[in-house]
């Protein structure tokens, strides 16, 4: 066994500019996509010209509003400057908060609030236009609930100790606390439905499909030495074929755990994100003897590349990392047993597919052993 793992250091040895590239390429691929994404997000931003006519408690809380969104980049101009800057194509739009706003809004109207500019360019005038009609459309709620409040009080107490201000901040704190609109259902006797309408992004999860396919990259290894100018050796060694294969698979998955504790150390340095040390080591395990199978299935260095590839891609699809998965009914539940990421991806241990590959590394020893008795 020394004299093995003593032979694979010394090839390693003659390899490890390439090898470390490609050990290291998962992470740089996680921090890459991650600083692109979050520049494009927000090149993305889309820019309205907002024009304050009054400047009301009530009309300066939609623009706050409206600036919250993590879609729009609103800021405020005069009537002039906006207009100029949308024909200028520097604004999508322009929306006017109309004078008298704050007092038609307490009486419950909501026609006349605002007016607009968009041009044949505002792509995005539309979908700003919903949003900031649906703000307005809570707040005549939150008014018109605060007077019916203060009717009910009145009428029963003939006195008034909440003002429409407090009803208000109290109505908007039972929102928040309860997380009225986020609510999960279930059928009673079922389990609680798993919200899957696609991953939120952090640098674990690409790194996960990173290292599913830069591992079986690695491990074209295995077609190497099953080369016939290569094999001659075997039937001259001290220990068995297979043995002698997992043997280097655990020299790999040793190196590769390694740098995956490594791995841990910049991502909590760079994102603050933490990983159940269980489920990454699970998880490599899997990943490592899932890439020695797969090399093995197929023995040809140029189709395992493109058969990885296309793995990893159909891995993206299922796991709603590009299309939500969770609008197909039950699709998406039944899916997940197929997606040898699905623990890793939602913070469990690997288990059942690490036990599908054990399985399958004891079928593979079992007929290898076999054929070079």
């Amino acid at each position: 066994m020394k004299e093995i793992i003593y032979t694979r250091f010394l090839l390693l040895k003659k390899q490890w500019i390439s090898l470390s590239c490609w050990i290291v390429l998962p992470i740089l691929i996680a921090i890459g996509f991650l600083s692109t994404a979050e520049t494009v997000q927000d090149d993305f931003n889309v820019p309205v010209g907002i024009v304050l006519e009054e400047e009301s408690e009530s009309a300066l809380a939609l623009w706050q509003e409206i600036n919250e969104s993590s879609l729009v980049d609103a800021s405020k101009f005069s009537e002039r400057e906006a207009v100029r800057k949308l024909e200028q194509h520097e604004l999508d739009s322009v929306f006017i908060i109309r004078q008298g706003y704050e007092e038609t809004l307490q009486s419950g109207n909501r026609r006349n609030l605002l007016g607009s500019y968009y041009s044949d360019r505002s792509f995005a005038y539309t979908p700003v236009k919903e949003m900031i009609v649906s703000i307005i459309q809570q707040t005549t709620g939150r008014i018109k609930a605060a007077n019916t409040v203060i009717n009910l009080e009145m009428k029963l107490s003939s006195e008034q100790d909440w003002s429409i201000e407090e009803i208000i901040a109290k109505s908007k704190e039972i929102q928040n606390n309860e997380d009225l609109l986020n609510n999960q259902f279930r059928f009673h006797g079922e389990s609680d439905l798993s919200n899957n309408s696609g991953l939120q992004w952090n640098p674990w999860i690409v790194w996960a499909f990173a290292t599913m396919l830069i591992t079986i990259f690695i491990f074209d290894w295995v077609i190497k030495e099953r080369k016939a100018i290569v094999a001659v050796r075997f039937p001259f060694m001290k220990i068995s074929f297979p043995a002698y294969m997992l043997i280097n698979v655990s020299i790999y998955i040793i190196i590769l755990l390694s740098i995956d504790l490594s791995t841990v150390v910049i991502f909590y340095s760079i994102y603050q994100e933490t990983i159940n040390l269980f489920s990454l080591v699970s998880y490599r395990i899997m990943v490592c003897l899932f890439a020695f199978l797969f090399v093995n299935i197929i023995r040809n260095a140029y189709f395992s590349y493109i058969a990885a590839i296309l793995w990893v891609l159909v891995l993206i699809v299922i796991s709603g990392a590009v299309l939500p998965i969770g609008g197909f009914d039950k699709l998406g539940s039944w899916i997940n047993h197929f997606n040898p990421l699905y623990r890793f991806l939602i913070g469990e241990w690997t288990v059942g597919w690490l036990a599908f590959c054990l399985g399958g590394i004891a079928i593979w020893y079992v007929r290898e052993g076999k054929k070079y008795a």
